[in-house]
């Protein structure tokens, strides 16, 4: 699903199309959404274009206690507004942020397959899901996010997996 949902219209579940009613988020349960997911077992985080950013409340941000590193997919002139962390990361006490370059915000995704592309654009699909920044492969992408993710948790974890 996308933001389809909240338009009404027509969404895809699982490649099938399915109707949907629009979503009147005045009826959504305000108090489920301003608790606390404070969870004590969650000792670092690694977040890679975590949406809606600009959303989040400076002061929620400045009482996280646990590293977060935030890496964006692209430079500063391609990220989307919508996902762009680094004043996130900066209102964070032990917020990181990096950027892949090259990498657009599908880039995280998996390769896709021949045909992959086309087939998604007759389901409807409007995003450029398979479409990278054009100088780099996807899998070259990959292994400089993997590299990232795993130096960030090799830094903030005491016992790494």
């Amino acid at each position: 699903m996308d933001c389809a949902w909240y338009a009404g219209g027509q969404a895809y579940v699982d490649d099938q199309p399915v109707r949907v009613d629009k979503v009147d988020l005045r009826t959504i349960d305000k108090a489920r959404f301003e608790r606390s997911n404070l969870d004590r077992r969650i000792k670092s985080a690694v977040l890679v274009d975590p949406g809606l950013a600009q959303a989040y409340e400076a002061q929620s941000l400045k009482e996280i206690a646990v590293p977060m590193s935030f890496i964006n997919l692209g430079s500063a002139d391609t990220i989307p507004e919508a996902v762009i962390a680094d004043k996130l990361a900066a209102l964070v006490p032990q917020g990181t942020y990096a950027t892949v370059a090259g990498a657009v915000h599908f880039s995280f995704l998996p390769e896709c397959k021949p045909g992959g592309a086309e087939l998604l654009k007759s389901l409807g699909e409007v995003d450029p899901i398979c479409e990278d920044g054009g100088s780099r492969s996807r899998a070259d992408l990959h292994s400089e996010l993997i590299g990232l993710i795993r130096r960030a948790l090799l830094r903030t974890l005491k016992d790494p997996i």
